[in-house]
């Protein structure tokens, strides 16, 4: 029975040892897959860099454009309100005149018509 017990020792402690040696050997493979991934996450990171660079470089490009846009918007309200009023002056100027001249000129035009119908029913009268 001691004998058998001995066997069973010997056999648990081979099998543990070769339980370590796949252990170890796992332990190595995860190690150097870990491994092949730091360097594909430097490398990524390397190559990314100058992508995000960019990226920040066209936002604030984009910014910038964004607020002359907005800038160039106002001066083009600004220049049309601007332009209203002036046009608003020139038609309440032209309401001045018209309502102005208008009045004398139809009355003169009048008089002159009423001169010119009576020299010429003076002229018929003489011609008589």
């Amino acid at each position: 029975m001691e004998d058998a017990l001995l066997v069973a020792k010997l056999f648990a402690l081979v099998a543990a040892g070769v339980a370590c040696v796949f252990f170890v050997l796992a332990l190595i493979r995860i190690q150097n897959v870990l491994s092949n991934i730091d360097e594909n996450i430097k490398m990524v990171t390397e190559r990314a860099m100058p992508v995000l660079e960019n990226i920040d470089y066209i936002t604030e490009r984009l910014k910038n454009i964004s607020d002359n846009i907005d800038d160039q918007v106002m001066v083009v309200r600004e220049s049309v309100g601007s332009l209203r009023e002036v046009v608003d002056n020139v038609v309440d100027f032209e309401r001045k005149i018209q309502s102005r001249i208008e009045g004398p000129i139809l009355d003169t035009v009048s008089t002159a018509a009423a001169v010119v119908k009576g020299v010429k029913t003076f002229v018929e009268r003489m011609r008589s």
